[in-house]
């Protein structure tokens, strides 16, 4: 076990990289939030324009609306588990973040 001078030492440390995680996840969090308003705002407003391509465009929305879905959920998940700093909930969703 290490001694209560090593363990005060290394807890900036632990706080810095916290921080870190803390903030990349807020960011994909957002661009999370930005691909559904791009899809939501393409489906509802752009409906018009993406009749007049050809079939497979008009999943575009639909595929920005999941992916945007996803990414929030990954992002409130690891904001969560970088809050909690619970090891499990790190390792859970650590193979999702690039």
């Amino acid at each position: 076990m290490a001694s209560p001078s090593r363990r005060l030492q290394t807890k900036p440390v632990i706080t810095c990289f916290k921080s870190v995680l803390l903030i990349y996840t807020f960011i994909f969090w957002i661009t999370g939030v930005i691909l559904l308003a791009v899809g939501i705002w393409g489906k509802v407003s752009l409906e018009n324009y993406f009749s007049l391509l050809n079939e497979k465009a008009t999943n575009v929305p639909f595929v920005l609306i999941g992916t945007g879905t996803v990414i929030i959920l990954l992002g409130t998940f690891g904001c969560f588990a970088t809050c909690r700093a619970s090891a499990w909930m790190l390792k859970l969703v650590s193979p999702y973040f690039p």
